[in-house]
């Protein structure tokens, strides 16, 4: 059954351009701890270090179609986070208090002082976490289609996995496998308005889906958020970091309106909803979103520095 889901996302949901021979998201490793990390490198010294992370039900192959183009000009490290992604993790270790400092060891690990850091998705309230406690590795964030406030605005059914530890506690159990067929639809086709993913990217996307730790870890994490999202939301005004927030005006998971809430409430922010995409808005926007976090990091952050 779910072999059949997968070739009718590959035959009808997949992007027809042609693969690049070369795998630039080949799988690669590092281990920190107890965590096995995955993770894309592509250094330029001398440049500024952009560092990526990844949405949920996905993996740092959202950044695709935008690498090559980043990494013509910025120092980049993209990385699956732990429990997300193809990077491992407990259950136990799934907030975003205990992912943040994640993103400390492995910047420590490559070596990077400072970045711009860049969180979609589940990855917003772990960059917030990130920035809240240790702003001076960071340079700028952007931010876009995750929670930053409790409650959050989001779709009914997140809201229900969010309050209700018996419905996560289905989630993980007798109820997993409808949950995870949703999850992969979403990565690749609900979240989406227009765009289209690779099928190398539909392919490891149903690997996250239906692998068993992965699926316990992501509702383990929204089961943090009642607790975590309170202690993030009281910090948003004390946020100094320059705060670029993005997202897709169509969004029916996370909405809209948690970006102008993020917005009205991060000190020094800038703001930008893309009309027409969805709940993965960073792909849908395309090429408008590459030029925004382009221009944006190569300077644009410093009209928001208060400097």
């Amino acid at each position: 059954m779910t072999q059949s889901l997968l070739n009718k996302a590959l035959t009808y949901y997949a992007s027809d351009t042609p693969e690049h021979v070369e795998d630039l998201f080949s799988p690669q490793f590092v281990n920190l701890g107890k965590f096995k990390i995955r993770y894309v490198r592509k250094e330029k010294p001398m440049s500024p270090t952009l560092l990526l992370l990844n949405g949920l039900p996905q993996s740092i192959r959202m950044w695709e179609s935008s690498l090559n183009t980043f990494s013509d000009k910025f120092d980049v490290l993209a990385f699956d986070i732990p429990g997300f992604g193809l990077s491992t993790a407990d259950e136990n270790d799934m907030s975003p208090s205990n992912l943040s400092e994640i993103i400390i060891k492995v910047m420590d690990h490559f070596n990077i002082k400072q970045a711009h850091l860049v969180g979609p998705d589940v990855g917003v309230p772990i960059a917030l976490t990130a920035v809240i406690n240790h702003a001076q590795r960071f340079l700028s964030l952007n931010i876009f289609d995750g929670p930053g406030s409790f409650p959050p605005k989001l779709s009914p059914m997140l809201m229900t996995v969010i309050k209700s530890p018996f419905i996560r506690w289905l989630a993980k159990g007798i109820n997993k496998k409808p949950i995870m067929k949703t999850n992969f639809l979403t990565a690749v086709k609900e979240g989406y308005h227009h765009h289209k993913p690779t099928k190398r990217a539909i392919k490891e996307y149903y690997d996250i889906a239906y692998n068993q730790q992965a699926h316990k870890c992501a509702i383990s994490f929204f089961g943090s958020y009642s607790k975590e999202l309170p202690w993030i939301e009281q910090r948003l005004k004390d946020i100094k970091t320059p705060t670029l927030i993005t997202w897709g005006k169509q969004d029916p998971f996370v909405l809209v309106e948690n970006a102008y809430f993020l917005a009205e409430n991060i000190p020094q922010s800038k703001l930008v909803v893309f009309e027409h995409a969805s709940h993965f808005s960073s792909e849908d926007a395309g090429q408008d979103y590459v030029d925004l976090l382009t221009n944006w990091v190569d300077g644009g952050f410093n009209t928001h520095s208060g400097s």
